[in-house]
């Protein structure tokens, strides 16, 4: 279950971005963008895909709850009790609304509608709905709808894109709207993330495997923003050369992003930590962690961040493949810059764990 649940999410964030991207696109007239082809079956599996992997969430909770009061008794609580399984049955009527929308070419309005629903139940499925519902119900559908118009845009250029005739024209608009969702998401990001580790703990927070993943997927938005800076800014002067072909820079963006779908997925599978300090002492410090700093956690009353030789070094190397990234844009292919993000990651981790001290 703990594999399977966060695939599901990867899969939730993928369909979800394909149908939203294609409905925005909708909304764009033909002279402000590429022409792009994608075909009706992909469209009606990916709605498909919404009511399957939203399935996973609900899961989870049956399987916590399956064995001290049996399946069938966890299946109806979850569905009726539950808000996460009020959304799923929500989401599964939108779901087959939009499938028969789009079998029938319906209209734009009506296919923008239903996915907005969808939002709005995974936004009301969500944790911190359930322990703030107004500022949770809102922060999360306004988070998961920008993240998902941002990528799903990206998606059908990367992957779906026929020509590149009109591609000036698109950067044109697609630029300042992505800044705008990047804004977004941020703010609705920190605010999410505040219900959940407080400022003040979020340091202390990598010692458990929630805050683990939370310093990951925030490390990994690093390089999307310098992949977002080449492919808005810099392809715009490199559009005047005929021969430079932007998509495979698109794709490796997209690569990127996956990454920080990966590491979301599995932050919906971990026990939130409101208050790290308890949480370490009645469930323990995470493994991987104690092995790193060589020690056993029992308490971040001590925790802190100490400066030292190796540190430095490591997130001065994770710089330098950051700058790499740029500088290898027209000189060398996208997979090269995509191992750059991929370095600086994994560089970047390891020197903000190195920082901190027991």
């Amino acid at each position: 279950m703990n594999v399977l649940v966060p695939l599901a999410e990867i899969g939730n964030y993928i369909v979800f971005s394909i149908l939203i991207g294609h409905v925005v696109l909708q909304f764009v007239p033909d002279s402000h963008k590429p022409k792009i082809n994608i075909s009706r079956s992909i469209l009606l599996l990916s709605t498909l895909g919404i009511f399957v992997f939203t399935l996973g969430p609900v899961a989870q909770t049956i399987s916590y709850f399956s064995d001290s009061v049996g399946l069938s008794l966890a299946v109806f609580s979850v569905l009726t009790d539950f808000q996460v399984g009020h959304a799923w049955t929500f989401i599964g009527f939108m779901s087959v609304f939009l499938w028969m929308t789009i079998l029938v070419n319906g209209s734009k309005y009506l296919q923008a509608l239903w996915l907005l629903l969808m939002v709005l139940g995974v936004g009301y499925a969500s944790h911190v709905a359930s322990l703030s519902f107004w500022a949770g119900f809102l922060a999360h559908s306004a988070h998961f709808l920008m993240v998902t118009m941002w990528t799903g845009i990206l998606i059908h250029v990367a992957w779906f894109l026929k020509d590149q005739q009109k591609w000036p024209q698109f950067l044109r608009w697609f630029t300042p709207f992505a800044v705008s969702c990047i804004i977004i998401i941020m703010l609705s990001g920190f605010t999410l993330m505040i219900y959940v580790v407080e400022p003040k703990d979020y340091v202390s927070s990598w010692v458990l495997p929630y805050g683990q993943m939370l310093l990951l997927k925030h490390i990994s938005i690093i390089p999307v923003l310098v992949f977002a800076f080449i492919n808005g800014i810099l392809t715009k002067k490199a559009a005047t050369i005929p021969s430079f072909n932007a998509r495979p820079w698109i794709k490796a963006e997209s690569f990127i992003i996956l990454i920080i779908f990966y590491f979301t997925s599995v932050l919906g599978t971990l026990s939130p930590p409101h208050e790290v300090d308890f949480t370490v002492k009645s469930e323990g410090a995470s493994k991987w962690v104690e092995w790193l700093l060589g020690r056993d956690i029992l308490t971040t009353l001590n925790i802190l961040l100490t400066i030292n030789f190796f540190s430095i070094f490591l997130i001065t190397i994770s710089l330098i493949f950051l700058a790499l990234i740029v500088i290898s844009f027209k000189k060398v292919k996208p997979l090269v810059a995509l191992f750059f993000g991929c370095s600086f990651i994994f560089a970047m981790y390891f020197g903000l764990m190195m920082l901190l001290t027991i």
